[in-house]
């Protein structure tokens, strides 16, 4: 009796042992798939399909709902092994940006502060993952695909973050804010934001406040701006390197 307990302790102990050394593999290679340029790519499929189906397209019913929420949890989950490498601060990142969607998306429950947190807290994240972003697409190095798919997606994250500070403000003055919306749902805003930041200006939703109309021409600003200084820049930087071949 007493050899068969020692025998099952020990398979025991060898079985988590394993469990353990699988883990950190498992971690070692996200890491090192987040740290590599492609990452870059992963990331910009994600942000694509949330910003043009997904929040157009998938919030209308409670399963769209939670598609938008599998996918909004993927974008922040993404980038979140982008920002750090501890594997307790992504978990712990993880845990928090989840928690945040379920509040933001209305599943669990509506609610104005809710929704204006959650929209500044996204909007602080995007902010971050832009400027990681950046860096590792104007590291030193040739220019590949995966460095311009990373600027597109800066490009992409600047249409989120005017989108979610258009929300806000619609959400903290309602009637007066914007005209020609047809909901308070986020796509308009989203809608909204792309035709601005690429200056397309349909006319159809329109900035009805001063805060509103300072956001929109500052978003016209970058937009277009950042095609001109930062994509440039990275044409400039890969003539400079075959040159030097």
């Amino acid at each position: 009796m007493l050899r068969d307990s020692v025998e099952d302790k020990k398979h025991s102990s060898i079985q988590t042992f394993k469990q353990s050394n699988r883990m950190k593999s498992l971690n070692k290679k996200l890491q090192q798939f987040w740290n590599e340029e492609k990452s870059l790519t992963i990331l910009l499929l994600i942000l694509v399909v949330h910003i043009f189906v997904i929040i157009p397209f998938g919030q209308q019913t409670l399963l769209g709902k939670i598609i938008f929420l599998i996918f909004y949890a993927s974008l922040l989950s993404a980038g979140t092994f982008l920002l750090t490498k501890n594997s307790t601060l992504r978990i712990l990142a993880i845990l928090i940006v989840v928690l945040l969607a379920l509040l933001g998306s209305d599943i669990l429950f509506k609610s104005v502060l809710f929704e204006v947190a959650d929209d500044f807290i996204i909007v602080l994240y995007c902010i971050l993952l832009s400027w990681i972003v950046l860096l590792r697409t104007f590291s030193e190095g040739p220019i590949t695909i995966h460095r311009i798919q990373g600027a597109i997606v800066v490009y992409l994250l600047i249409s989120l973050i005017f989108a979610m500070l258009y929300h806000s403000i619609y959400m903290l003055d309602t009637e007066k804010a914007f005209k020609g919306l047809s909901s308070s749902d986020k796509k308009e805003f989203m809608y909204f934001s792309l035709t601005t930041l690429t200056t397309v200006g349909y006319g159809d939703i329109t900035a009805a406040i001063a805060g509103a109309r300072s956001l929109a021409n500052l978003e016209g600003l970058i937009g277009q701006l950042y095609p001109a200084i930062l994509i440039a820049r990275l044409v400039s930087m890969e003539f400079e390197s075959s040159k030097s071949k």
